[in-house]
């Protein structure tokens, strides 16, 4: 179990949970652990409102798929009952699109954080950016953003990745290398947190 003063457990991923050989299985099966029932909360403020459902489906369906012998719960995450939601949840999930949508709505809902307690929180690409307390944004010259700031970490998804530059190795790797130099030199002494798409970590501060 991973303890922070929340004793909350954080699962952070990289993006794109299914690009790996057993299509996202470990990645969905860590969100439940060894638990007999859940509630989950799925948060897809990071896409477009029109995409909400779409998405809660997805992780949905995706979840009870590798959690065959487990009794699960859902709801798909609204503005107005965030709280609510939170409280009712086990497990809160934030699904990856705009990393910059999710935070307006997040900052539209008073005090949503401090029902984050005693909760499993899982971010995903976008849901990762939000949770640090600097992510990379990936445009054509690598830059630091702030997030919200819930873990001290300094963090890039889709690290390496060449979708960026549509596919140039070496484009890609010239980004990356100016990405690694960046975040080592503004971490101040928070955690440095890569991840490659499909992978995932465990956090604790």
């Amino acid at each position: 179990m991973i303890n922070n003063k929340h004793t909350n457990t954080y699962i952070l991923g990289g993006g794109y949970m299914k690009n790996v050989p057993d299509k996202g299985a470990a990645f969905y099966q860590a969100i439940i652990g060894n638990r007999t029932t859940a509630n989950v909360l799925i948060c897809c403020f990071a896409m477009s409102p029109d995409k909400w459902q779409e998405g809660f489906e997805t992780d949905r369906d995706l979840i009870t798929m590798f959690n065959g012998d487990t009794t699960l719960s859902f709801k798909c995450a609204d503005m107005d009952s965030f709280t609510d939601q939170i409280d009712w949840a086990d497990i809160i999930i934030f699904r990856g699109g705009s990393s910059q949508e999710l935070i307006a709505r997040l900052n539209n809902i008073q005090d949503w954080r401090e029902h984050i307690s005693h909760k499993t929180v899982v971010g995903a690409s976008a849901g990762v950016y939000m949770l640090s307390s600097y992510y990379v944004v990936t445009d054509s010259m690598p830059r630091l953003t702030e997030g919200l700031g819930l873990l001290p970490i300094v963090v890039a998804a889709h690290y390496r990745s060449t979708f960026i530059h549509d596919g140039d190795i070496n484009k890609s790797r010239i980004f990356w290398d100016e990405v690694d130099e960046l975040m080592e030199s503004q971490s101040e002494g928070r955690d440095i947190i890569k991840l490659r798409e499909g992978e995932f970590l465990l956090y604790s501060e």
